[in-house]
């Protein structure tokens, strides 16, 4: 991959209440870098109404990034689990990890109208594997994706604009047990993360996902989790920028239609040494 590298997730092309209307919106982000990936939920491929349209949509999107200076990777999300073959990336020489995050929880979306049939899936599925899979980190993300994949999604009736934002919105925060339940994940989800890597990739050092919504950047002794947020309103969203050693975590701003970096929120130096093996993606 060229550096700088460039990640942001959770643009929900096709979500009535994204800020992302259509791919050209993005164009600024691909500025000045060598590689652009969009780690998860890029695109709503998985509501039985909006699939036909999300891909349509994604054939757009594949031809504008063809356009842009910067080559684009895609990984897999809950929402998009099919949009490439990739479900994770190991850049920086393995010492940063790039996965979307809805392998942290075992329900996938415990917040969701699905949770319950998402841990059924993901009961069955898991119990099916078997024990030299349950070890491998790419294993588990495949059967991650094929749990999404077991629920069909209906699309929800609300308006476009403004209404349909407030609704969706509401739609989250009610019943009150579902906001309870999404603010328990915000908080659990970056120690998650860190026992993600510990198992799985321990000489990782940043962990990189989205999925919750929840933008941040959170440090537990030697390792770093970054949420890059969402391009849905109210929580805001993140860049993050790794080239060499440096890792710089910038948000993301709508001006005059367009989203453009805006203010620094972070900015660290790797601190492994590098390992002589090339970036790796699955």
């Amino acid at each position: 991959m060229d550096e700088p590298i460039r990640i942001i997730s959770d643009l929900h092309l096709g979500h009535r209440a994204s800020l992302v209307l259509e791919i050209a919106q993005v164009e600024p982000l691909f500025a000045d870098i060598g590689t652009l990936i969009f780690n998860g939920d890029t695109l709503e491929l998985r509501s039985v109404k909006s699939r036909q349209k999300g891909e349509a949509t994604l054939a757009a999107v594949r031809e504008f990034c063809d356009t842009q200076p910067a080559t684009s990777l895609f990984i897999n999300g809950n929402h998009d689990p099919v949009i490439s073959t990739c479900n994770h990336l190991e850049v920086a020489q393995g010492r940063v990890l790039v996965t979307h995050g809805d392998i942290l929880f075992h329900d996938v979306a415990p917040w969701s109208d699905q949770a319950s049939g998402l841990r059924q899936a993901s009961d069955r599925i898991l119990n099916e594997m078997e024990e030299r899979e349950l070890s491998d980190l790419e294993a588990l993300l495949s059967a991650n994706k094929r749990i999404s994949q077991t629920i069909d999604y209906e699309d929800i009736s609300i308006p476009n604009g403004t209404w349909g934002k407030v609704a969706t919105f509401m739609k989250q925060a009610w019943p009150p047990h579902r906001f309870v339940s999404m603010m328990s994940c915000w908080r659990r989800a970056p120690g998650h993360a860190i026992n993600l890597i510990r198992t799985y990739r321990p000489d990782t050092e940043v962990i990189v996902v989205g999925h919750t919504h929840f933008p941040g950047v959170w440090r537990r002794g030697k390792n770093t989790v970054i949420n890059t947020g969402s391009y849905l309103p109210v929580l805001g969203r993140l860049a993050v920028d790794i080239t060499g050693d440096t890792i710089l975590v910038r948000r993301v701003v709508l001006r005059q239609g367009r989203f453009h970096l805006d203010r620094q929120v972070a900015r660290f130096r790797l601190r492994t040494a590098v390992r002589p093996s090339a970036a790796r993606s699955f």
